[in-house]
């Protein structure tokens, strides 16, 4: 395992494939160990990449913030992405020793797995994404993505929410299991090759447990 820093960012990496690397936009607090249990696993390079500003940098456009009172969304993801594909692709894969393209998949959870969608439509940098509870109530989304060509790609989508996450509190967060459906149909009506599962639980709950059932049809089957 490998850890440094370009920019403001955190670098973890752990090498197991020069051929699929998989770039993890996720809190790393409890994920130390599964990292590297999981680049063995499932034969892929792990990226964890941390640092960045949750509400600003994964957001695509400026919107109110969420709940009431809280600063607002300044929608950078799109400087984000800049720094992602310019700076830190190359630096980490110059690092690992890879010099052929991988096919490289991205991972996030809560806005970061709306910045993974948001992003796979607009560049061809990650073959696949994988997103766990993706923010798709985010102001506007939807219909984003349904005004939208959807590319055609080679790659696989993996969508993931807990059952509980649809009753929130914050009405804002309760349309947030009709919003995914809606777009992983849309997707899928388009040509993409995706998946949903709704599992037991709600936001940010058992980590490790939802990210080996991505890995798992990602990379296993």
């Amino acid at each position: 395992m490998q850890t440094f820093t370009i920019t403001n960012l955190k670098i973890t990496t752990v090498s197991a494939s020069s051929e699929r690397i998989c770039y993890v936009l996720y809190p790393l607090d409890n994920l130390r160990e599964w990292i590297e249990e999981a680049a063995d696993r499932y034969g892929v390079s792990i990226v964890a990449v941390t640092g960045m500003d949750w509400d600003d940098d994964l957001t695509p456009w400026p919107a109110k913030g969420v709940p009431s009172g809280c600063p607002d969304f300044r929608g950078k993801a799109s400087g984000f992405l800049s720094e992602l594909t310019g700076s830190v692709i190359p630096e980490v894969e110059k690092r690992l020793h890879i010099t052929n393209a991988p096919k490289r998949t991205l991972v996030g959870v809560s806005l970061s797995g709306l910045f993974t969608l948001w992003q796979w439509m607009l560049n061809d940098t990650f073959t696949n994404i994988i997103s766990l509870s993706g923010s798709f109530w985010y102001d506007g989304f939807v219909e984003w993505i349904k005004s939208r060509d959807i590319p055609q790609k080679s790659g696989r989508a993996y969508f993931l929410l807990g059952d509980k996450e649809a009753k929130a509190k914050v009405k804002a967060f309760q349309s947030v299991q009709t919003d995914t459906v809606e777009i992983v149909n849309y997707l899928r009506r388009h040509g993409i090759d995706d998946y949903f599962e709704l599992v037991p639980g709600d936001h940010y709950q058992y980590g490790e447990q939802r990210l080996n059932r991505a890995f798992t049809w990602m990379f296993l089957k």
